[in-house]
């Protein structure tokens, strides 16, 4: 994947690139940011954003690199303590794709800046790769944070998409279990799903209803 989503900022832009790739034969999720000009307040300093507003051209670039080939090994050396601790709290949690993020900034000619934290949180929305979308799923993300593991949960549940509220860029894994493997409540996503198609059938009743009383009344 390789997108640039151009923002504005006083006479200047940020362009915000996004690469994928995967060294594995399954292809990269797509990745995206939930608030793309938030994302340009948390990432540059004021006299940064001072520069860019005066007219010159910055760049933010972002580069995923997943696996879904995880070494156990790897993993319980990297993330085991992190994975365990929380299994007492959620149930048993599963492996699911290992991400590389690494981010840079830079403005104009000046040279890139490792970006591995911002002040403020962003939101970052990750497809779920195919071959872990499953009904009555749940998804977490955990990431590296200097040096100890943060555990995120899903913000906004969705069948197929996992969003997570952060202000690291590092390394980190999807991490996925089953309703039934999970100790404790998470919203119904059929039962949210069915009530948004029974409203909208409902709506579609009224308007229907609405259109016969009309043409009844006309007829009278």
């Amino acid at each position: 994947m390789h997108e640039v989503t151009h923002i504005s900022y006083g006479h200047g832009r940020v362009d915000i690139v996004l690469d994928s790739d995967s060294v594995t034969k399954v292809a990269a999720p797509g990745f995206r940011f939930g608030d793309y000009a938030a994302l340009v307040n948390s990432c540059f300093s004021e006299a940064e954003l001072d520069r860019i507003g005066e007219g010159e051209l910055a760049e933010i670039t972002f580069y995923f690199v997943v696996s879904d080939e995880i070494d156990e090994n790897v993993v319980y050396q990297l993330y085991g303590n992190a994975v365990a601790a929380n299994e007492k709290k959620y149930g048993e949690l599963h492996e699911g794709i290992q991400i590389d993020l690494t981010a840079s900034k830079s403005i104009a000619d000046d040279d890139p800046i490792i970006l591995t934290s911002i002040e403020k949180t962003v939101d970052i929305q990750m497809d779920i790769p195919l071959f872990l979308v499953k009904e009555d799923r749940y998804y977490y993300y955990l990431t590296d944070k200097s040096g100890g593991y943060t555990f995120m949960e899903d913000a906004t549940p969705d069948a197929d998409v996992l969003t997570v509220k952060t202000n690291v860029f590092a390394p980190g894994m999807l991490l996925y279990q089953d309703a039934v493997e999970s100790l404790v409540p998470h919203d119904d996503k059929s039962f949210k799903l069915e009530m948004r198609h029974l409203l909208f059938a409902g709506i579609i009743v009224l308007i229907c209803l609405w259109f016969f009383v009309d043409h009844v009344h006309k007829k009278g």
